[in-house]
């Protein structure tokens, strides 16, 4: 016998509420103590231990997310110690001036990037395309974040106390000072833009703002090296689970 259509009604609204994705949360927990937050155009992370590591900042006007979830955590934005950035690109420094504005924590950046971040002129253009670059440049200039101040010139293997163990690896390729942050007590790998990850895929980094490829690759060659079992993006969600063994197939499929 067929149900009533009130009742039809209710059976299916019981079903969508089953199936109906997750609101979006401003923040998630990806390991214990790491925390990816959605950002204005990329995500940032909070390692959060006796103090707070920020990696990233997004793009500009993304500093109030950045300490709102800090609030959520109970946690102060006096608890902030150091604020990396994995490179220069207006997606992952722009909320840098907005945070240096309320937290006097300190900011590191790869040497090779440092003296664009802290200066008074626009931020490089990331457009690799030649026209792209010149459409795109106006809407550049106006979003500037402004100078930054960098207090720390990262080089590669240099270690943090984050997480029990932060190490900064140069990977560049898709910018020249391009670094990702590798936590082997934790079993974690952040990339940054270094890598992508597509419908269920690696890739190499986006072909529009990478200045060598055949640098990225040849950095993802040196990650594939590195032990973790959780790997972490700038724009796409985490792989939780042999995200290394994942790495080591798609870096012997690259082009030598």
């Amino acid at each position: 016998m067929n149900r009533p259509p009130e009742t039809r009604r209710a059976a299916w609204h019981e079903r969508w509420q089953e199936l109906r994705p997750e609101p979006l949360r401003p923040f998630v927990e990806v390991v214990p103590g790491l925390y990816q937050v959605r950002t204005r155009a990329s995500r940032a992370y909070l390692a959060v231990e006796d103090r707070i590591t920020v990696i990233d900042t997004g793009a500009p006007g993304s500093g109030e997310r950045i300490l709102e979830a800090i609030r959520e955590l109970g946690r102060s934005p006096d608890d902030v110690s150091d604020i990396i950035i994995t490179h220069g690109h207006l997606d992952h420094v722009g909320g840098l001036p907005e945070l240096q504005r309320r937290i006097p924590a300190r900011a590191g950046i790869h040497l090779a990037e440092a003296h664009h971040i802290d200066s008074d002129d626009p931020l490089p253009n990331p457009f690799t395309h030649p026209l792209l670059a010149r459409i795109c440049e106006p809407y550049l200039q106006w979003v500037d974040p402004g100078r930054a101040r960098i207090d720390v010139y990262l080089r590669d293997g240099d270690e943090f106390p984050a997480l029990g163990g932060m190490r900064i690896v140069h990977v560049p390729g898709h910018t020249p000072g391009s670094i990702a942050l590798h936590f082997p007590q934790r079993g974690v790998l952040i990339v940054g833009d270094a890598m992508q990850y597509r419908f269920g895929r690696l890739m190499l980094p986006h072909r529009l703002f990478t200045q060598d490829m055949a640098q990225a690759a040849a950095s993802i060659r040196r990650l594939a090296e590195l032990d973790f079992d959780t790997l972490c993006f700038s724009h796409f969600r985490p792989i939780v689970r042999d995200a290394d063994l994942r790495v080591r197939e798609f870096a012997r499929a690259l082009p030598a």
